[in-house]
Formats: structure tokens, sequence, C-alpha cells
């Protein structure tokens, strides 16, 4: 290729055992195989200290009209203001943005900036050359706002890039007679965790006393939140429930190693990327239908819709008790993870970017590109 351009990316945020953060990672190291120059550019402020080699700062960056950036959005921030003033060509990789009303009453702050998020994208989407969103459910979010095709990239995922050991520590103290129900994922209240708690009440009454329900994610989201359930945990008298906060990945492999069942009450993802992970590491997964879980679970694992706490305790205690069930739910994820390893990343995006490569208008590619799983 004469005079290949650069492809970099934008993001505004880069952290350890951030799932945007280890796909950038995945893809700069794609791009780079394919032959072209490319560098992660972030905000140095907000890059954590231990992963600071892998990228540079955004004020670094000196791209050209000719040159291709892809930024990577989920919330309007700084960087997007820069990518809008780049004269580089622009790609948008859509990662869904948290509908506002879910944090009304718990950060009203993070509220207005979701709805303001919300309220720019037709302008960033009418300054892209190309769109790309992680999921059918985040492309068909954006499709009513572009009058461009959106192109579905599923988000990447290598389970290779977490192949570091437990954390022996933390498995000694999650070792015992106990079976442990895990929910992984940044505290939200789109997440409904207290409808896991409330159904782990039942559980353990009913099915299992010697059990506990095991949260781990940042609690920084939405502080209000995580004291309501705290709050509910305790008015509710139900013991045995861990909230565990942010985790190193050493430590996460340790929490999915000693976890029993995988939980997801969820009522808005984008995708979802923790229940490939606990696929990954043999864990059944229940997951509530909704947004882009279907997608990321492409018939694997125990999809469920419209249950009440009773009866979520009851399925929770099938899928552990039940071994016909559990054999199947294990085979599903097994065909599921094989697919996941299997995945040609480095051919589907040559395929995304051979449109812009050539030059031809992003109008004349497919509106629709089903790069890992059709749903």
């Amino acid at each position: 290729m004469k005079n290949p351009p650069r492809i970099d990316q934008f993001v505004a945020g880069f952290s350890v055992g951030d799932a945007t953060s280890n796909a950038v990672l995945l893809m700069r190291d794609r791009l780079r195989a394919l032959g072209f120059s490319s560098t992660v550019y972030a905000p140095s402020a907000y890059v954590m200290p231990a992963i600071r080699s892998e990228c540079r700062s955004l004020e670094a960056y000196d791209g050209k009209p000719h040159d291709i950036v892809l930024h990577h959005f989920g919330l309007w921030s700084d960087v997007t203001d820069f990518f809008l003033r780049v004269p580089a060509r622009k790609v948008l990789v859509y990662h869904n943005i948290t509908p506002a009303d879910y944090f009304r009453g718990y950060d009203d702050t993070v509220a207005d900036q979701l709805a303001n998020s919300a309220g720019q994208l037709p302008r960033v989407l009418a300054a892209c050359e190309a769109i790309w969103a992680d999921s059918p459910f985040n492309a068909d979010e954006i499709q009513s706002l572009s009058d461009k095709p959106v192109q579905v990239f599923a988000l990447p995922y290598a389970p290779a890039i977490n192949e570091t050991e437990p954390d022996e520590r933390t498995l000694r103290r999650l070792q015992g007679p106990v079976t442990t129900l895990l929910s992984v994922g940044r505290m939200a209240p789109n997440k409904r965790l207290e409808e896991l708690i409330e159904a782990f009440a039942i559980y353990r009454r009913t099915y299992d006393p010697f059990s506990r329900l095991v949260f781990v994610g940042s609690d920084r989201s939405a502080p209000r939140y995580v004291t309501r359930l705290r709050l509910l945990a305790h008015e509710w008298n139900v013991p045995n429930i861990a909230f565990e906060g942010f985790v190193w990945p050493e430590a996460l492999r340790a929490y999915y190693r000693a976890a029993d069942l995988y939980l997801s009450a969820s009522d808005h993802e984008g995708y979802c990327l923790p229940l490939l992970e606990a696929m990954c590491e043999e864990v059944p997964v229940i997951a509530k239908r909704t947004g882009g879980t279907p997608f990321a679970m492409n018939d694997a694992g125990v999809l469920y819709e419209h249950l009440s706490a009773t009866e979520l305790a009851a399925l929770m205690a099938r899928v552990l008790n039940d071994p016909a069930l559990g054999n199947a739910v294990r085979a599903s994820q097994q065909r599921r993870v094989r697919e996941i390893m299997e995945r040609d990343l480095t051919a589907e995006l040559s395929a995304l970017l051979a449109p812009l490569i050539d030059g031809a208008p992003a109008s004349e590619t497919p509106s629709v590109v089903r790069a890992q799983n059709p749903t």
C-alpha cells in the first residue's frame, strides 16, 4: 500500500481491566498487523499509571487529513471536542450512552452529562465518514439519528488478554463450603442490582443457606445508589452480600474462579462483556434479556425476562442443582467460547476499513456488518 494512512484511536479514559481499554489495545495490535501505524491517545489525567506506556497524551496527536482516527464514544467529553476539530477522517465507534433517567435522583450531574451526550450525538455522527457500533442494539439506536449506514463491529475481546494467574490471596479468602453467586460491572442504577439482592434473599432462605452474593465493580458511578443497595440488604436482613469494589485483573480472575453462578439483572446494556468473561472461566451465566445482552451471549447461557424475585431465585436453584440443565448451559457456553476464540478480528477490521482506504464513500458499504455473531 502506497503511503498508507495512520489509523489512531481516541479514548476518554484508559485503565486496567476496562472493557473498552482492552478492546482498544486489541484493535491497535491488529491494525499494526495490517501494516498501519496506530497509536492510542487519551487525556493524561485519565490514564491509569500502570498502562501509561500503552498510549500517548491526546495533546500529542498530529494526524493529517489523509489519516483516520477512531473515537470510542460513550459519553461526551473534551476528547469528543478534540476529535471534531482534528483534520483526519473520522470514524465513530459507539459503545452506548446510558439513558439519563436511570441516574435521576442518584446523581443529577451525571444524568445531565448523559442527557447532553445523547443530545450532541447527531452532531458527532454528522462529522464522521463511517459509524461503527458494538452491537445491533447500539446500531439501531444511532441509525435513527443519521442517514449514514451504521456497521456492527462486535466489541473486541480475546480471553488471552486475561491470561494472568488468579490472585492467590483472593482465592484463599474466597475458599470454603459456600455457593458463590457473582455479578461484575460498575455499580450503576441501570444494572438493577437490587433485583439480585431480593432474589438472593429468597434463594438463600429457600434453597441454600450456605450461599453468598458477591458484587465486583467500581462503586464510583453512583455512590447514592450503592448506599441504597447496602441499606436494602440491611433492611431485608440479607447476610452474606459482599460489595468488593474495583479489583485488578488478577483478583477478578480469582472471583470468576470461585463463582458457581454468574448473574445479570441489568435493564440496559450496550453489550456487557462480563457475560463472556464468565463463560470463558466456565461459570454458568443467567442474564436478563435486554439491550445488547442477547447479541453478546448468542444463544449461550440462560436468558430470562419478566421474572419475579421468587421466579429468578427458582431459576438460579435449578441451574445450580439440575445436572441436565447445568450440562446444557455449559455446553452452550463452550460453543460460544469457541466462537470468540475463532473470531478473525484482523479480517473484520480489514473489511470495515477497506472502503475508507480505497477511497469509496462510506455510503457504498453495507448498512450492517454482523461481524461476530447474528442475533
